[in-house]
């Protein structure tokens, strides 16, 4: 009686296959972020301006990967508002979020502010890479962007630190990549994985913020001279009070000197004490002209700063979705 021969090949075909879908099923469980930011990019339709917007950024083909699978959308207040659902009083202004994996952007147009869209959009597409990064890329680039708020805290010390410790370094990373040049070579190669160029992005950056600095600055300034023309006239009122209190005394006893038989013992003192009188009416005749000059100096000044302030705040208005603007500069 001879033996059949048990069938290997289908048992070998069935393990092969077995193994197959056990690394498949590894792979899409490691890789399920990278599958569904696949699934993203194949169904994100930009709109023609966000489209612009990506196209200035000049993003690198992982970039353009990572904002297609961010999905940004530019909308208006209500709709921004609705869906970055944040929790922000008046004063505070909050351009975009990244929520959900989707990136939104508060569509600012004013022309003075040019350049904030794209910031914007490059800042939230920073957070959406920070959120691919595993924990030893994180820790890695830690030390590089610790040693970037040290040399730069005058520019972004401030606002960083506002962060609590969790979401600080995550801050830090987003506003290095958007407001800073010339950063650790590191960095800047980190950075060239999303950007071709990130010192254009710094420049959008430079280019809106400056409108603030330099309204700041011009209040400020306006603010030191009004309160220098204030000290030096109210000086000078207090002068002018004072003298021209003396000098209807001494009117007053010029006259009744005059009066009085005698008092003057000649008419050359007669004449030499009414000239004096006379100088020191024209002084101060003088004296009440400059004072009127540096109040109308201050009065300037005051008009502009008003003017300043109210343009100043309406900026802020414009880029703060938390606020309903009502007319346009």
């Amino acid at each position: 009686m001879v033996a059949k021969k048990k069938n290997n090949k289908k048992k070998i075909f069935w393990g092969i296959l077995g193994c197959f879908l056990v690394v498949v099923a590894v792979a899409i469980v490691v890789n399920r972020g990278f599958i569904g930011d696949l699934f993203r990019v194949a169904i994100y339709a930009p709109s023609q301006e966000m489209e612009l917007i990506r196209k200035d950024l000049e993003l690198t083909d992982d970039g353009v990967f990572l904002f297609n699978a961010s999905q940004p959308v530019l909308g208006d207040r209500d709709s921004f508002n609705e869906q970055c659902s944040l929790e922000q009083d008046e004063t505070t202004a909050v351009l975009g979020c990244y929520v959900n994996s989707n990136i939104y952007v508060y569509n600012v147009v004013q022309e003075e502010l040019s350049g904030i869209r794209e910031v914007t959009t490059a800042h939230e597409l920073l957070h959406a890479a920070w959120s691919r990064l595993s924990d030893k890329e994180k820790e890695e680039l830690k030390t590089q962007l610790n040693q970037v708020i040290k040399d730069y805290y005058n520019v972004i010390g401030d606002e960083v630190n506002s962060y609590d410790n969790e979401d600080r370094i995550e801050e830090l990373y987003v506003r290095a990549g958007t407001e800073i040049k010339d950063l650790p070579q590191a960095l800047e190669k980190h950075y060239g994985k999303w950007f071709k160029n990130q010192d254009k992005i710094v420049d959008y950056y430079d280019g809106y913020s400056k409108v603030f600095k330099e309204l700041k600055a011009e209040l400020e300034r306006l603010e030191n001279e009004m309160e220098s023309l204030k000290t030096s006239y109210e000086a000078k009122i207090s002068e002018y009070e004072g003298r021209i209190s003396n000098l209807n005394t001494q009117i007053d006893e010029f006259n009744s000197c005059a009066e009085t038989a005698g008092c003057f013992n000649s008419q050359w003192a007669f004449n030499q004490r009414r000239a004096q009188l006379v100088d020191e009416q024209n002084a101060l005749n003088a004296l009440y002209d400059e004072i009127s000059n540096l109040i109308n100096e201050y009065n300037t000044r005051v008009d502009k700063y008003n003017q300043d302030a109210i343009y100043n705040q309406k900026l802020n208005q414009i880029i703060n979705s938390s606020v309903k603007v009502e007319e346009n500069i």
